[in-house]
């Protein structure tokens, strides 16, 4: 594999819509770290319509006594996808497709939840092969 995140691509089926396929890249590190932050904003913007502090406060105490809420955090926590932003993600790793659409921002747009999703994962697959990477190049 190249240090190169730009040589690193794969071709792809779309397994719920064949014959189709999907030509995706690693990202860089830069166009990571920005999925990453779109969905701590994403996730901020959310907590202050909901009330901000206040909210965050009322969640937890309703769910301290929970006992699954650690393994329901923990299965969250686990999932790669969960903590980058899906549509930063396929903005930047989708590279080329067999579909007659021209690849624009406003057809990645038109997708469909279970496609973007697909997609989403299979470029952070390709990013981070180990699925913790990340974790381990910060210890």
């Amino acid at each position: 594999m190249s240090i190169f995140a730009s040589y690193v691509t794969r071709t792809i089926p779309v397994p719920f819509d064949p014959p189709h396929e999907v030509t995706i890249q690693k990202l860089t590190a830069r166009q990571l770290a920005a999925a990453r932050q779109a969905a701590v904003v994403t996730s901020m913007d959310f907590v202050k319509q909901m009330g901000g502090p206040a909210f965050g406060r009322e969640l937890a105490s309703a769910t301290a006594d929970a006992p699954t809420t650690a393994a329901a955090v923990a299965a969250v926590q686990a999932d790669p996808l969960r903590q980058y932003d899906r549509f930063a993600v396929i903005a930047k790793g989708v590279t080329g497709w067999t579909y007659d659409r021209p690849l624009t921002p406003d057809v990645l747009d038109d997708l469909d939840d279970q496609t973007v999703d697909f997609l989403a994962r299979e470029i952070l697959t390709l990013t981070l092969p180990n699925g913790n990477a990340e974790k381990k190049s910060n210890s």
